[in-house]
C-alpha cells in the first residue's frame, strides 16, 4: 500500500487513539492502574471496531501482567481491508496511575501477514544507529564492544555514549557493564516506546541507545520505529516462565535474533497519543467552563515514509 494510504489509516485510527486519552485521563496520577487499563482496553475496542477493515490483533498489552488486554487473535472493524494489529491501550501504566511522564495510547497496523507473532512477554532489544550495526551476533558480542562500535560509528567517544535502560534488577550486570566500559547509563522506570522516540526527536543526540529486556509488544513497535528513523533494532524472546517459553517455541521464536524489519517485514503506520507529557510529546490539556471539561490530545502518526502530527479538541482534529 502506498505511503499516503497508510497515513490516511493513521488518522482514521487517530480518532480511537484520541477517545482512549480522552475516557481515561481523569484517572491521571490516582493510583488505578487496572481501572485504567479497562477504561483503554474497552475504549479502544470499541473505537475500532467502527471502523471499516478487518484487523486482527497480532498481540495486545497485558498478558504477562494479568491486565485486561485486547486478546490476541481477536477481530476488530466492521469489515472490508485486512490489517494486523499490535495495540497497547495503555503505554506507561505505572507513570500514568503516578502522574509520571510519559504515558500514552498506541496502535500499529501493518499489512496482514506481515508481523511476527509472539507471546505476551519479554523480548532482549537493542537500538542503535543503523551504520554501527555488527549484524545479528550482537547479543553474543562483549558489551563493550557493542559500546565502541556504536562510538566508532557515531565518532563520539565511549565516555560521552548514553545508553537508556529501564531500571530493573534483572539489568544490574548490564548497567554494571555499561558503566564499567566508561559509558553513562540513562535510568527510565517504565516506557521505553517514549524512550526510543526521545532518541529520534533530540537532535542533541544526548540518548544514542536504547538496550534490555522491555516488554515483546512494545519491541514490535520499536521494531517498526527503527525503520521510520533509520536506526537498527534487533530483539530476542526473553520469556518470563515456562509457559511463554513453551508459546515462543511453538511460534518459531525462542532463541531467533531478528531485526526491525523481520519482525515486522510490510509497510504501516503507527499512532500515538500522548497522556502525560514526554520531551517529544504533548499529553492531554484540559480546560474548564463551568460544569463542561473540553479536551486538547496531540497524536502523532508515523509511516516508513511519513511523520505526521495532529490537534485534536473535544474529538474535532485540526
Amino acid at each position: 500500500m502506498p505511503d499516503k494510504l497508510w497515513i490516511d489509516r493513521g488518522k482514521e485510527l487517530a480518532w480511537v487513539t484520541d477517545s482512549v486519552a480522552r475516557s481515561v485521563i481523569e484517572l491521571s496520577g490516582k493510583n488505578a492502574k487496572n481501572e485504567a487499563d479497562h477504561i483503554c482496553v474497552e475504549a479502544m475496542r470499541e473505537g475500532l471496531n467502527d471502523l471499516p477493515y478487518k484487523m486482527t490483533v497480532v498481540i495486545g498489552e497485558g498478558e504477562k501482567d494479568e491486565a485486561p488486554m485486547l486478546y490476541s487473535g481477536e477481530v476488530l472493524g466492521a469489515g472490508g481491508e485486512e490489517m494486523d494489529l499490535i495495540v497497547d491501550p495503555l503505554e506507561c501504566t505505572s507513570n500514568f496511575a503516578k502522574g509520571l511522564p510519559d504515558s500514552m495510547t498506541v496502535i500499529l497496523a501493518a499489512e496482514r501477514g506481515s508481523v511476527i507473532h509472539v507471546p505476551g512477554t519479554y523480548m532482549e532489544q537493542i537500538l542503535i544507529p543503523l551504520q554501527a550495526d555488527p549484524g545479528p551476533g550482537i547479543f553474543e558480542m562483549e558489551r563493550k564492544d557493542v559500546l565502541k562500535q556504536v562510538s566508532d560509528a557515531l565518532d563520539v567517544p565511549v565516555k560521552d555514549l548514553t545508553v537508556i535502560v529501564q531500571n530493573r534488577p534483572r539489568h544490574e550486570n548490564l548497567i554494571e557493564d555499561i558503566r564499567s566500559a566508561g559509558a553513562s547509563v540513562a535510568l527510565i522506570e517504565s516506557g521505553s516506546i517514549s524512550a526510543a522516540c526521545d532518541i529520534f526527536a533530540r537532535s542533541e543526540n544526548r540518548y544514542h541507545m536504547l538496550w534490555g529486556s522491555f516488554g515483546a509488544p512494545e519491541g514490535l513497535v520499536l521494531g517498526f520505529l527503527s525503520r521510520a528513523n533509520g536506526y537498527r533494532f534487533y530483539g530476542r524472546i526473553d520469556p518470563h516462565n515456562e509457559k511463554t517459553e513453551e508459546e515462543a517455541r511453538e511460534l518459531g521464536v525462542l532463541g531467533r535474533v531478528l531485526r526491525g524489519d523481520e519482525w515486522i517485514a510490510g509497510s504501516g503506520v503507527l499512532v500515538m497519543t500522548g497522556l502525560h507529557d514526554s520531551t517529544w510529546l504533548r499529553g492531554v490539556r484540559r480546560s474548564y467552563r463551568k460544569d463542561e471539561v473540553d479536551h486538547k490530545t496531540t497524536t502523532v502518526i508515523w509511516s516508513l515514509g511519513q511523520k505526521l502530527e495532529l490537534e485534536c479538541f473535544n474529538g474535532r482534529f485540526h
